[in-house]
């Protein structure tokens, strides 16, 4: 049933205790609700915005971001019933078993699990999402072997499903589900020992609003890459410094895929597939100490050029100073990596001249450095907000900077085009020479309260509870021990049917 707790009436829906109370209707969230649920379980679901985007809820979500540029944190996530399946893409991937495992080149890499334990629900994960090869594109019955260092991989692709469209009628006819909207969580209560949780205490968004509890056997944190650690960190006082963090560890290692645009490929003939994605071997990655990353090589139509324009710019890139004056006399700033005669002359016949760009989606090297923690503005709930420090190491610049010439010595060894590499991939540091407009992050926040059997490592044990808490889960990608190259949103909800099997179990 779907309960507004905004009225006395909805909240009075959950004075009763609950197997699970469920805190986030995101993908992570509404799936662990749905398995719990079938497996007999009596699940209160709460979320903190409502069914539709409002501004109120979002307001929540806002913050400062004082490292590498991001987004403005409240327009990377939805908090609203659905949670941030409201504005992904759809692309899918499952993590490789090698991704799970540990890389001597990133410390502190590696899962207490494996793809063995994943594995199991991919069927019910392809349901869920409604998948389907991505581009039209299926991978070949046989795997083909690699060459010069790359491999090509294939993807799934979800239509994109949105979770709050596609099950809010199953969620609010289920007998054994208590939907809660406006229910902002502000508290976890923790018994005299700190060992177990007692109570989650929600508000509405009123200013006076008292607030009302929620008591189950059992808490499950899904808000997200963001909130799971800000949540956390707010609610310290039983325990100094905030619940889970008994190590300092709750927020650290944020992380978002790195992804940026690396060349534009002159291409030998018309592919087969429009996008095409390829990554290095794990021997690439250990010859040359870098990370996982994935090339798009994504082909385009060619627009027809000017050819005043393109000479122009020709001109302009061949004298002193040109860039600079092109700029300061227009305002723009003068692309010397792209266009001119060159350009010009193979747009007057696409076919022919087949064009094509390179993005790299880079998985980013495991830094404790790179955080969650709260500012000390505060939101209407009365909670600090998030205070995002993005930060990167040395080997997140060489792994795209190494894969990305490589890759072009790929493309040329095989025929298949040439590669006309930008500025920024052939820096020193092509992650910090990125241009500011430029977006560096993929959305996926991860890793910030990381999966791992010893609690000095991390947050969470191989089932997703927190250490030194005996009913305290957390859901979603802020668990995930390394970030891979994958989008996260299919391990996202492998992660949750199995965290809801080991909780009915």
């Amino acid at each position: 049933m779907l309960h507004d707790v905004e009225t006395p009436e909805g909240r009075a829906a959950f004075a009763r205790p609950f197997d699970v109370c469920v805190i986030g209707a995101g993908p992570a969230g509404i799936t662990l609700a749905r398995r719990l649920a079938a497996r007999g379980l009596a699940v209160a679901l709460m979320e903190g915005g409502g069914l539709e985007w409002s501004e109120e809820s979002q307001d929540i979500a806002v913050g400062e971001s004082v490292g590498l540029t991001y987004p403005d944190l409240d327009a990377a996530r939805v908090r609203a019933f659905g949670g941030s399946s409201g504005h992904w893409n759809g692309l899918c991937r499952a993590f490789e078993a090698a991704d799970m495992r540990p890389r001597p080149q990133n410390p502190s890499s590696g899962w207490p699990i494996g793809r063995e334990d994943l594995d199991p629900y991919q069927a019910e994960v392809a349901e869920i999402l409604d998948l389907v090869p991505a581009y039209d594109d299926a991978a070949p019955a046989t795997p083909i072997p690699p060459e010069d260092g790359f491999e090509q991989v294939w993807y799934l692709r979800s239509a994109p499903t949105r979770f709050g469209e596609k099950y809010l009628d199953e969620i609010t006819s289920a007998p054994r589900i208590a939907l809660g909207v406006h229910a902002n969580l502000v508290d976890l209560r923790l018994d005299d020992g700190l060992t177990s949780v007692t109570r989650a205490v929600f508000r509405a968004y009123g200013a006076a609003d008292p607030g009302f509890t929620v008591t189950a056997q059992s808490y499950c944190l899904c808000t997200g890459g963001f909130e799971n650690p800000r949540l956390l960190l707010n609610f310290d006082s039983q325990i100094p410094g905030g619940i889970g963090n008994q190590n300092d560890l709750v927020g650290r290692f944020f992380c978002d895929h790195l992804r940026m645009e690396v060349g534009e490929v002159i291409m030998s003939a018309v592919p087969e597939a429009e996008v095409r994605f390829f990554t290095p071997t794990e021997d690439f990655l250990a010859e040359r100490q870098t990370l996982k990353i994935v090339l798009h090589l994504d082909y385009y139509r060619r627009k027809p050029l000017s050819l005043p324009k393109e000479l122009a710019r020709s001109v302009q890139c061949t004298l002193p100073f040109g860039e600079r004056l092109a700029e300061a006399v227009t305002g723009d700033v003068l692309h010397c990596d792209r266009g001119g005669v060159e350009d010009w002359l193979a747009s007057r016949d696409p076919e022919a001249n087949p064009w094509g760009r390179v993005v790299v989606n880079s998985e980013p090297a495991l830094n404790p450095e790179s955080r969650i923690t709260l500012s000390d503005a505060r939101d209407a709930l009365g909670l600090r907000r998030t205070r995002l420090d993005w930060r990167t190491l040395p080997i997140d610049d060489r792994t795209i900077r190494e894969s990305t010439l490589a890759f072009a010595g790929h493309l040329a060894d095989r025929g298949e085009g040439r590669m006309r590499l930008y500025d920024t991939a052939l820096a020193e540091q092509p992650i910090r020479a990125t241009e500011p407009e430029q977006r560096l992050n993929g959305w996926h926040q991860m890793c910030t309260t990381r999966m791992s059997d010893d609690p000095k490592t991390g947050v969470v044990d191989r089932n997703c509870r927190v250490h030194g808490l005996a009913n305290l889960y957390i859901g979603g990608s802020s668990v995930f021990s390394t970030p891979g190259f994958q989008n996260p949103t299919y391990t996202i909800v492998q992660l949750a049917l199995r965290l809801a099997d080991h909780l009915a179990a």
